[in-house]
């Protein structure tokens, strides 16, 4: 059997990972129509604890991992998953390029100044 070191996070994956769990728990509040007060007490912490972890000022403990994914019914793996932030976030990079007035920042203007027909 062989031995396989495994390296630290560093701050800047430790900040990712807060930002995956805090945008996928928003995510399934929101189609759960729940709301983070509710999440909190059942974690049985303070609405403004809750508030930290989701803006990342304080860490997610695993147990808290544990409750929040059994409150909203998924696994702890579907909680640190990115992968649908990634591609919220490439959509959103892609609306953002490219040559089409929308991305230069220029204002579409179709019909602004018509005048009415005869």
């Amino acid at each position: 059997m062989t031995a396989t070191l495994i390296q630290p996070l560093t701050r800047a994956s430790e900040e990712h990972l807060s930002e995956t769990i805090a945008f996928n728990i928003r995510v399934m509040l929101a189609a759960r129509g729940e709301n983070q007060t509710s999440l909190a007490e059942a974690l049985g912490i303070k609405r403004a604890a809750m508030s930290m972890k989701m803006s990342g000022k304080i860490g997610w403990s695993v147990v808290d991992l544990v409750n929040a994914s059994r409150f909203l019914d998924l696994s702890v793996d579907a909680l640190i998953d990115d992968s649908y932030m990634r591609q919220m976030q490439t959509a959103k990079n892609r609306k953002a390029t490219g040559n089409t007035p929308m991305a230069s920042g220029e204002l579409l203007r179709l019909g602004l100044n018509q005048r009415p027909s005869d």
